[in-house]
């Protein structure tokens, strides 16, 4: 025979009964019209409280149920990606750091086990768990990194550069350009490969950058998730663990890019003209690409411009596409100087088809030039001009941008013409080449001295 509770106090939407000695029960009935209980204490009072505490988000309308974080992360994740408006690529790069690194089992650092997130419900996702995947991640990145360096792999001439000049005692820093003269002593010395990086710490360097991403991105699936009010806060806390350093950015000389352009012979001399208009239009290779003959504008006083409208969308496995340019600003007109524009209006006349649809780069079949191709092409040019092989397609834009920025451009023609939303972005290509300071203090002691030539005034009674 059931006892029946000694006592109870019944409560709007909620009651407390005694169960037994220093035993009280308290529960509540939620806006779903669901009784749960809230659980058994030691006194009336706690029980109180407590009941007192879920009253009061329930009127406030901060109440969540208990089970609305039952939700795995896996389901959640790839139910928050499927109500995301991005770009192709984007969600491409999300959809692997997802399959890769944050739904896929990693061992832990400790080997014992398999750490799961992905199956995990979104509320017993704690700061704890999630440190611990992220010192799996870690490793998982290292090794995988360290796998890259076994297939061929390896430490980039930039790094072989700065470990030659701090063994022969000129002065670097650990990050960032490095002064062109540097980079001519090294060829000087034969290119040695001066960097003894083991594959290990490399792997670990390089690792670190999609670490980073992966992490990046499940605190946002887990910021939204908070406010989806599925859970309480967001357990991804650790400080530092989204920001990545930057890799070391080229920037060529004109003789360069000149000899890399040269290179493009053969059947890749139809590409040539793209280098020589990349290097003066500081265009993405999107947008580069995506060029169509009716882009090419010939302007009152006989110059050319490129009407920016549409950018190449070039996805891993799916058919190329194009798109809307990165944001608004990449909507734009871009004048070329007469260099470039010479060089493209040869390249019309001789590789671009007649149409106004017709792409200006294309393949020689008019089809569009995927990524892998043109990093291809832009390897073996470099290899047969003797140009740094860490330099990629996009320092050709870096340059452009550099040159106008050493031309006296404001940051708002800057940020217009290479097609930055923020000025912030633009103020990146604010530096000059690595002498330019040295030009610039040369330029200031002649402006000085012309100064003092134009001020000289003569005394009466001091002269002589």
């Amino acid at each position: 025979m059931t006892k029946r509770p000694r006592r109870s106090i019944r409560r709007a939407y909620g009651n407390i009964r005694q169960r037994g000695p220093n035993r009280w029960q308290a529960r509540y009935t939620g806006p779903d019209g669901v009784r749960r209980p809230i659980g058994t204490f030691e006194s009336e009072k706690a029980a109180n409280a407590a009941l007192a505490r879920v009253l009061s988000d329930v009127y406030q309308g901060t109440y969540r149920e208990p089970e609305t974080g039952d939700v795995p992360l896996r389901e959640y994740a790839r139910r928050w990606l499927a109500t995301r408006d991005l770009k192709p690529s984007t969600l491409d790069g999300y959809e692997r750091l997802l399959r890769r690194w944050i739904l896929a089992p990693l061992p832990s650092p400790g080997g014992a086990r398999q750490l799961d997130l992905g199956s995990l419900p979104l509320r017993s996702l704690s700061h704890i768990m999630v440190s611990e995947w992220y010192a799996a991640l870690l490793v998982a990145t290292a090794d995988s990194a360290a796998q890259w360096l076994a297939r061929g792999g390896g430490p980039s001439d930039a790094v072989h550069v700065r470990a030659w000049a701090r063994s022969t005692g000129l002065p670097v820093g650990d990050s960032g350009r490095m002064p062109a003269r540097v980079w001519e002593a090294w060829r000087t010395a034969g290119s040695p490969a001066a960097a003894s990086v083991e594959s290990r710490h490399a792997g670990t360097v390089t690792g670190r950058t999609q670490a980073a991403h992966a992490y990046a991105l499940l605190r946002t699936i887990c910021g939204d998730a908070v406010r989806d009010r599925l859970i309480e806060a967001n357990p991804c806390s650790i400080r530092g663990a989204s920001q990545t350093r930057p890799a070391e950015r080229v920037v060529p000389g004109d003789t360069v890019v000149d000899a890399i352009a040269a290179a493009f012979d053969g059947p890749s001399e139809r590409y040539r003209a793209a280098v020589i208009v990349a290097t003066h239009s500081g265009l993405r290779a999107g947008e580069l690409f995506a060029l169509e003959r009716q882009h090419v504008e010939r302007t009152p006083q006989g110059g050319v411009r490129l009407n920016v409208r549409q950018t190449l969308v070039d996805v891993p496995g799916k058919p190329v596409a194009f798109g809307p340019p990165k944001s608004d600003a990449g909507r734009r007109k871009v004048h070329l100087p007469p260099e470039a524009a010479r060089a493209l209006l040869a390249h019309l006349d001789r590789y671009t088809g007649p149409g106004p649809r017709s792409l200006v780069f294309a393949t020689a079949a008019g089809r569009p030039v995927r990524g892998g191709n043109r990093s291809s092409m832009f390897t073996r040019a470099k290899r047969r001009a003797g140009a740094p092989l860490e330099l990629r397609w996009h320092d050709l834009r870096h340059l452009a941008a550099t040159r106008a920025a050493e031309a006296g451009a404001t940051l708002a023609e800057l940020q217009r013409r290479i097609g930055h939303s923020t000025v912030a972005a633009a103020m990146v290509y604010q530096h000059a080449t690595d002498d330019g300071d040295e030009r610039l203090a040369a330029r200031m002691a002649e402006i000085q001295a012309a100064r003092r030539a134009s001020n000289v005034v003569e005394f009466p009674g001091l002269s002589g």
